[in-house]
């Protein structure tokens, strides 16, 4: 039941004679190939019957005016088009050779075209498919009891109804290859978007490293797959950022930040997970690491940050850190080890700076 009342809750964009690509390449393919279909039809019957059909010759010129016009119509009118040629063609067919000639199988092409049409609403869709079927029955109980105005005999009867089998699976096929194509490829598309807007949105874009919602998600992630692990968090932050922006501008501070963000991330394979926390501030992750492994890597970090040379636009200038570093007690959450972490950072700029808080 849900299925259907999704399906009439559908909001129907506006139509136009903009018709969306995959829908008029369908429309394209399924009139060249009924165009065919009409011709070979219309011989086979010709011959079969001896004689020359006017109805035919005429839905056949209705067909071929169609397609030239194709991309001069809107979808909606485009799809009646096909609705009224396809109908008018299958009981002239019917009516004239009899239900075992196969035409009323073309009546199921038309389910395909209208459900796929973007620019119906679902009312109208409902009443083509009720109109479809009701044309499909009265033919059905009209050919039993009234015979055919022309009687073939078992051979082209045969060959009629091969001819209209083959003919309607073959268009439902390539019809069923563009849409299947098209809405894979477009698929395709939204969830490469949709990795491409989430990268953006977890990624810092000055530094290019992971963002505090990321991080977030990164870490919560490992903890509830390894509630029993060992882990260790850590928050730097560069000492006197301050004044480097009040000194060398603040595109001086955007370079000092990218300059530490490519260390970190040099030196993070196999060892910790980092992030650009907010301002000057980095978070670390260390996954199945104690605090004494974890206090050694954030070491030589401050000390070789303390060792680097920054020049900007001729300015040298060097930095430090202070970190705050916090191990999992298996007891408090994470938000509440990271708000530790925090405070040991903070403790470490009060007494001085330039040094690590276990």
């Amino acid at each position: 039941m849900k299925l259907f009342l999704d399906f009439f809750r559908q909001i129907v964009p506006k139509n136009t004679k903009d018709t969306r690509c995959y829908y008029q390449q369908s429309m394209k393919i399924n009139d060249q190939m009924l165009v065919i279909y009409f011709v070979v039809s219309f011989l086979l019957v010709s011959f079969a019957a001896k004689r020359l059909f006017w109805a035919p010759l005429v839905l056949l010129a209705a067909l071929l005016f169609k397609l030239y016009r194709i991309d001069h119509i809107s979808a909606r009118l485009n799809l009646l088009l096909n609705v009224l040629i396809i109908c008018g063609w299958t009981s002239w067919y019917v009516i004239t050779f009899g239900w075992g000639v196969g035409g009323q199988h073309m009546l199921i092409l038309l389910i395909l075209l209208v459900f796929f049409c973007l620019y119906e609403p679902p009312f109208f869709k409902l009443i083509y498919f009720l109109s479809i079927l009701m044309l499909r029955m009265y033919l059905f109980y009209y050919t039993s009891s009234h015979a055919p105005l022309v009687t073939l005999d078992s051979f082209y009867l045969f060959l009629m109804q091969t001819v209209n089998s083959v003919s309607l699976f073959i268009i439902i096929a390539s019809c069923c290859i563009v849409y299947s194509s098209n809405l894979q490829d477009t698929e395709r598309q939204l969830l490469l978007h949709n990795e491409q807007l989430q990268l953006q949105a977890e990624t810092d874009p000055l530094t290019k490293l992971i963002n505090r919602r990321g991080f977030l998600d990164v870490m919560n992630r490992y903890v509830a797959d390894h509630p029993e692990a060992m882990y260790c968090i850590a928050i730097a932050d560069i000492d006197f950022f301050k004044r480097i922006n009040d000194t060398y501008g603040h595109n001086c501070g955007d370079y000092t930040l990218q300059t530490l963000a490519a260390l970190f991330m040099e030196r993070s394979p196999g060892k910790y997970f980092v992030s650009r926390w907010g301002g000057e501030e980095f978070c670390f992750f260390f996954p199945d690491v104690n605090i004494d492994d974890a206090g050694k890597i954030i070491t030589d970090l401050l000390i070789e940050v303390r060792k680097m040379q920054l020049e900007y636009e001729g300015n040298k200038f060097s930095i430090t850190l202070t970190a705050g570093v916090e191990e999992n007690d298996y007891r408090s959450p994470l938000s509440e080890l990271i708000e530790s972490a925090d405070r040991k950072l903070y403790l470490g700029k009060k007494n001085g700076r330039d040094q690590i808080v276990f």
